[in-house]
């Protein structure tokens, strides 16, 4: 019985990770940009807007190596161009606030899977040209290894509550930057990917 005590403990605790050190501001923050691409409704309709994304993101519990939770503004600034459902090019902005749970990859700075995930709500501001509204926010992500970073894809649905504005699908491709990846521990190293100094 002790040995099967053992054994299973052996085979559990490298996936629901290990106690790490007090972390720092450092460890704890990360950050991405890339592009994104929302979709409007407009009745039965939905009309494009396009735009350059970033997302800074802090973990708020950090405590395991392959599972987070992070404070995150995934903000989208652009354009949304006439089209035939809604006849003017205008600004477009979606500022939100979400708590977001992350497991596996990218998790936090001592990670140890080659893919992860995030799923996350909150509430987020929108502006459309003249028309500012605000509403709820999901969110879910996947991540994975691209060149010496890593990549992620990021879904959101802002849902209009308040003010004039849009029920709206957004799409969003980012690359994770900054010196997140400087310090990542030898179990990190993947010699296909990565080119450790």
């Amino acid at each position: 019985m002790n040995r099967l005590v053992v054994l299973l403990a052996v085979l559990l605790l490298p996936s629901i990770g290990i106690a790490q050190k007090k972390s720092t501001l450092k460890d704890r923050w990360r950050s991405s940009i890339g592009a994104s691409v929302h979709l409007l409704h407009v009745k039965e309709n939905v009309t494009p807007a396009f735009g350059a994304f970033f997302n800074p993101q802090i973990n708020i519990v950090n405590k395991y190596m392959d599972f987070s939770l992070a404070a995150s503004m995934p903000i989208s600034l652009g354009v949304h161009i006439k089209d035939s459902w809604i006849e003017k090019t205008f600004f477009y902005g979606h500022i939100p606030a979400v708590l977001e749970a992350n497991i596996g990859h990218y998790s936090t700075r001592d990670f140890r899977s080659n893919v992860g995930m995030g799923l996350g709500v909150g509430y987020g501001a929108q502006i459309a040209g003249s028309s500012v509204g605000s509403g709820l926010v999901s969110t879910v992500a996947a991540r994975t290894w691209f060149f010496k970073g890593s990549l992620t894809i990021r879904y959101m649905f802002h849902y209009h509550v308040q003010g004039t504005g849009y029920n709206t699908h957004t799409l969003a491709v980012a690359v994770n930057m900054g010196n997140y990846f400087n310090k990542l521990t030898h179990m990190n190293k993947m010699s296909k990917f990565q080119n450790f100094k």
